[in-house]
């Protein structure tokens, strides 16, 4: 297998209160940097909270999309009995990098009830990449132009929704956190009519961090 530009470490090291992920030399910018820090990199504003509220209950974009491998992907349709929870990842990105196992963690939870799809902004080469990279159990999809990035009005990495059984958004999030993950864990379950299952993920930051800005422009929704 040829070396990766952000493979990961065959290790995850927890220090401390800290995460740190070893990625290849290839690439420094991302590897010097410890993935939990006492400061978010990327703080979730009133604004950004706000406007990922006023997004809740309406449709979904739809798209009928294929993974890297051309496997179909459906990303905000309708599926009878199934939920959807779509997120936005930038390569190279530590927040991206940071949050992606606890979003694989969900799955494990989840899995038997809601599709998890996380949409990459690079080719399918790099979304094939990131998938091997970060061994991630469902499909990455591509948007190298940012057509689905920009129609779920995602300024930042690390912001996702989960989307209901008859294609309408549930709920967005800006970022991640103890609270947000909590809230994702919950509402999951809530929205079969489960309790919520244990979720004690081995690290978590306590304040929202959204990841890092898309050069893809959304629509912001006002008040």
């Amino acid at each position: 297998m040829r070396p990766s530009s952000i493979a990961l470490a065959a290790a995850v090291v927890l220090t401390g209160a800290g995460l740190f992920l070893t990625v290849s030399a290839n690439q420094p910018a991302v590897s010097d940097i410890p993935i939990i820090s006492n400061q978010p990199r990327h703080p979730v504003t009133t604004a950004m909270v706000e406007d990922a509220e006023r997004r809740a209950r309406k449709d979904a974009p739809d798209f009928s999309k294929k993974d890297y491998e051309g496997k179909p992907v459906e990303i905000g349709r309708p599926s009878k009995g199934r939920m959807q929870f779509a997120y936005f990842v930038m390569e190279g990105c530590p927040c991206s990098i940071e949050v992606e196992p606890l979003f694989h963690q969900l799955w494990q939870l989840h899995r038997k009830d809601i599709d998890f799809v996380a949409v990459i902004n690079k080719e399918d080469k790099g979304a094939r990449q990131w998938s091997v990279d970060m061994l991630t159990p469902y499909p990455v999809v591509a948007d190298p132009n940012g057509e689905v990035i920009t129609a779920y009005n995602a300024p930042n990495s690390a912001y996702s929704a989960l989307i209901d059984d008859k294609g309408r958004l549930v709920k967005v999030w800006p970022g991640y956190s103890e609270s947000i993950l909590a809230d994702m864990n919950k509402l999951m379950s809530e929205e079969f009519g489960k309790k919520p299952p244990e979720f004690n993920p081995p690290y978590v930051p306590k304040e929202a961090s959204s990841g890092c800005a898309f050069e893809f422009k959304p629509t912001v929704i006002s008040g």
